[in-house]
């Protein structure tokens, strides 16, 4: 799985890099609290082959993934948000 190509494709989907001011993850979730909620394109993020869910508490995200992808694809999202 190229957890890179999914990355930049899930921060594109977020409204960008820019948009993402915070960014962590649990068990199976990745947590993402955004500047500007109305960038995020949540259709196109659910129809992401490797998403199984999305929803909103305030003031964040969270993405469905699966315990056997959150830690490659949270670190790969935070190298090209670092970058």
């Amino acid at each position: 799985m190229d957890y890179s190509a999914i990355a930049y494709e899930l921060i594109e989907k977020l409204g960008g890099r820019n948009n993402i001011s915070a960014l962590t993850h649990c068990a199976t979730r990745i947590r993402v609290v955004l500047n500007n909620d109305s960038k995020i394109d949540k259709l196109a993020i659910e129809k992401m082959p490797c998403i199984k869910g999305l929803f909103s508490l305030p003031n964040q995200y969270q993405i469905i993934v699966g315990s056997e992808i959150v830690k490659e694809l949270h670190d790969a999202m935070s190298h090209q948000l670092l970058s």
